[in-house]
């Protein structure tokens, strides 16, 4: 079988309506010497390190002149981050920046795990982020916390798996016991990431890419009028794994499939991959 997409499908260029980008590089990428998959407390929800964040400002340069309908971002740090600093000195931006869950990073180590969505949310509150659909997915699965929603997408758990660490985590925030939660998140979610293979993510290939199915599916049924309208475009700040999945069918045909295939788009830090939906 083939493994690669369609050409057509993407290409790595600002040409297309709906352009995928990469956040900036974070202080666990920067960090080559880390080889246990940044297994450190101070890297939980990685910020964009100093080239991160002069990366991001760099995009400006790319979408100053782009007539932006809306920015959709992944609720971990980083890419708010990106955005901040994309948009920076932008001032004709009057699109929307709205939060979308579906375009989450791959749980597959550390820096994926969100433990204060609060602390984000005033982060960022000068970005007058849009968080309605967030949060409309956490009701939808009312037993999710916001802090923890993305244990929803943790496939390769048991479900009673995926109560007993949501629950330990969840009677810890509730607590306020910040620190000690940190610490829980670090020493005990590792244990079921890693097996004798080696990185074995939370989530399957295969769920990656049917989450990216349903948010094609919106952007398809939210911009009906104007798909064909390449001068109007739709950002969407993500991941790079999460890239690296959606550009390569193979991953979702296959189920078997266990490491990342060499076909799919390896985006750099800030890259752009266009995206036909």
């Amino acid at each position: 079988m083939n493994q690669k997409i369609n050409k057509q499908e993407y290409s790595l260029d600002s040409k297309g309506k709906f352009l995928f980008i990469r956040h900036g590089q974070t202080i666990c990428n920067s960090d080559k010497n880390n080889k246990e998959r940044k297994i450190n407390p101070d890297y939980l929800d990685s910020h964009l390190s100093e080239k991160g964040i002069k990366q991001a400002k760099e995009l400006n340069n790319i979408i100053k002149n782009f007539k932006i309908e809306a920015i959709y971002v992944s609720p971990l740090y980083r890419s708010l981050e990106t955005v901040k600093y994309m948009l920076k000195s932008i001032s004709n931006f009057k699109g929307e920046i709205i939060v979308h869950p579906l375009i989450i990073e791959c749980p597959n180590c550390i820096d994926d795990f969100i433990y204060d969505i609060n602390e984000t949310k005033n982060d960022f509150k000068d970005l007058n982020v849009n968080w309605n659909i967030f949060y409309d997915f956490v009701k939808k699965y009312q037993k999710w916390n916001e802090n923890f929603y993305y244990f929803e997408y943790f496939n390769r758990l048991t479900d009673s798996q995926k109560n007993n660490k949501y629950q330990k985590l969840l009677d810890l925030y509730n607590r306020k016991e910040m620190n000690i939660l940190k610490k829980v998140i670090v020493n005990e979610m590792p244990k079921i990431i890693f097996n004798k293979e080696g990185l074995q993510p939370f989530e399957s290939f295969k769920h990656v890419y049917s989450r990216f199915l349903e948010f094609k599916n919106f952007l398809r049924e939210k911009y009906k009028d104007s798909l064909d309208n390449i001068d109007n475009k739709v950002i969407i700040v993500t991941h790079g794994d999460f890239l690296g999945v959606i550009t390569n069918k193979y991953l979702y045909e296959n189920d078997d499939v266990n490491a990342f295939a060499k076909d799919g788009c390896h985006c750099k830090n800030c890259g752009i991959v266009s995206i036909y939906i």
